[in-house]
């Protein structure tokens, strides 16, 4: 055991990670269990506040820095005098702290400043939420390892921290299919987990932007778009907005459009919003390749002879026609224009000498017919 020197040592915890400033702190946690503090000799000064924040699960060095003297005109620890250090975390919260870690370094009273160093590795519990532990460092007299920190155990001064475990908040934003000539396309942007500080929830809102994939604006396929969603920090939260394809008669298979999110408003918390989506629209237009032809039963007919025109229109495919129509007029010198025969499902109708077939419906490679009369009027 080393005899007492009325030293004072200072501790100082760096991390060699680079740190996000704390901003996840869910609650204060019980104040741990208590402890006699020999602060007449060996002294400890770890940073006040909230140590830092890390993430859940992650193993972090720590380097912890054995300083000076108590206060000026103490004696200074010896050359090479061994200095322990313990540092404990409660993590279950129960308030009372389970060791991490204990190592040792020799005490240099040369060195600007005098003292050591030792650098040892905390295991950062893993939670499913931002979680606040409260834990504690303490300086040795001896080699002897604390049971639960609770005790005095020939140790010196110890000092409390509170330490915030962090989980990563992220958006995801879903991928959607749709017809391309159905109408708004509806996207949701759902955040993974709840988002606060030592306040409650933070709201925080995120921009949400359009690109081209295989749809493109110049094509007229969608209508370029952008906006704002705005999240009040729970876990779970959704927030949609809408998509407007260009609806057309064209086929051009599907196509796609690209979702991204940036200008998080939220900037102490490291929310990931690299999440992308993708839009697609769905072709539901039809390729067909249609041929009308039209004929006369009586191509030299007589004055007063009621003649046939029959209309034919053939699909050449791929597709299936579905409600196609045909337009047809008849030359002067016919009157009573009359229909004669057409398809079941489609409608035929004559007004004046237009003639108006709709609804066809043609399979691929097929092919179908309706006819009207008329009456040859004299010259």
């Amino acid at each position: 055991m080393f005899k007492p020197r009325y030293v004072l040592f200072v501790l100082l915890l760096a991390v060699a990670l680079s740190w996000r400033s704390a901003h996840a702190q869910r609650y204060v946690p019980a104040n741990l269990c208590a402890i006699t503090n020999n602060v007449t000799y060996e002294s400890i000064t770890p940073p006040t506040g909230i140590l830092a924040e890390y993430e859940s699960g992650s193993v972090q060095p720590i380097t912890i820095v054995v300083g000076d003297t108590k206060a000026p005109g103490d004696p200074t620890a010896g050359l090479n005098d061994q200095e322990f250090v313990s540092l404990l975390l409660d993590t279950n919260n129960d308030g009372t702290p389970e060791a991490l870690a204990t190592d040792s370094c020799f005490f240099d009273n040369a060195a600007t400043p005098v003292g050591c160093s030792i650098t040892q590795n905390l295991s950062i519990p893993a939670v499913t939420e931002d979680t606040t532990f409260r834990g504690r460092v303490m300086l040795s007299f001896g080699s002897a390892e604390p049971l639960d920190g609770c005790g005095d155990n020939g140790f010196g001064d110890s000092e409390d921290f509170l330490l915030v475990v962090d989980v990563q908040e992220f958006i995801t934003v879903t991928d959607v299919s749709a017809p391309e000539d159905g109408g708004p396309i509806t996207v949701t942007a759902t955040l993974s987990h709840n988002v606060r500080d030592a306040n409650g929830f933070v709201t925080f809102t995120v921009d949400y932007v359009l690109s081209e994939g295989t749809a493109t604006l110049t094509d007229n396929d969608y209508v370029s778009t952008s906006g704002t969603l705005t999240f009040t920090g729970q876990a779970g939260e959704q927030q949609t907005f809408t998509v407007m394809p260009t609806a057309d008669i064209v086929p051009e298979g599907d196509q796609t459009i690209l979702v991204s999110l940036q200008n998080l408003s939220n900037t102490t918390h490291a929310i990931d919003i690299s999440y992308t989506a993708t839009v697609t629209l769905l072709e539901d237009d039809t390729e067909v390749s249609l041929t009308l032809a039209k004929s006369v039963d009586n191509p030299s007919p007589n004055i007063g002879s009621t003649i046939v025109f029959t209309l034919q229109v053939s699909n050449a495919g791929p597709d299936a026609a579905v409600g196609a129509f045909v337009q047809d007029f008849v030359p002067a010198g016919f009157s009573s224009i009359t229909t004669v025969s057409s398809p079941p499902g489609s409608s035929f109708t004559v007004a004046g000498n237009a003639i108006n077939w709709t609804g066809i419906d043609v399979p691929s490679g097929g092919s179908v017919r309706a006819s009207y009369s008329a009456v040859v009027l004299p010259p």
